[in-house]
């Protein structure tokens, strides 16, 4: 994630985020432990979602409803995204963020589709010159996605 400095909690959070993708928690465990520590008073909710968002969107779909709308806009989801696609560019990487970029939207997390545009035109930019086609075809689908949502909005 972007932010250099995580609690350990966060840390322990994004852990079982991982571990619900991998298939070896459920996401209830995970969702217990977000509403566990959202009374602490260091806990920060745009964080932590954007920490599920990322990693286990089936724990960003149990705990969305108990993000409030303040938090909910200040997700930088789009940031995490942008900066992961110059190495994370293969097919279910962009089927994922794409996923992502749907739910978040779905469910009242703006989304700066730009910045998302952005981090596409960025790695297609580094893949050009030594990659070929197939390489880059994920990415050129998900940046078609993307302006279809951006000119549906």
């Amino acid at each position: 994630m972007s932010h250099p400095i995580r609690s350990e909690q966060e840390e322990y959070f994004e852990q079982l985020c991982l571990a619900v993708d991998a298939g070896e928690t459920h996401e209830q465990e995970a969702i217990e432990y977000f509403e566990e520590q959202s009374h602490e008073a260091d806990f920060d909710a745009a964080q932590w979602l954007d920490i599920a968002l990322y990693h286990a969107p089936e724990v960003a779909r149990g705990i969305i409803d108990l993000v409030d709308e303040e938090d909910r806009q200040r997700s930088d989801i789009a940031q995490t995204i942008a900066d992961n696609l110059d190495i994370a560019y293969g097919d279910e990487d962009c089927e994922r963020f794409e996923a992502i970029v749907r739910l978040a939207l779905a469910n009242g997390v703006p989304v700066d589709l730009d910045v998302v545009l952005d981090g596409c035109n960025r790695a297609l930019d580094d893949l050009e010159g030594w990659a070929n086609e197939d390489t880059m075809a994920p990415l050129t689908r998900l940046r078609e996605t993307l302006l279809a949502m951006q000119s549906a909005h």
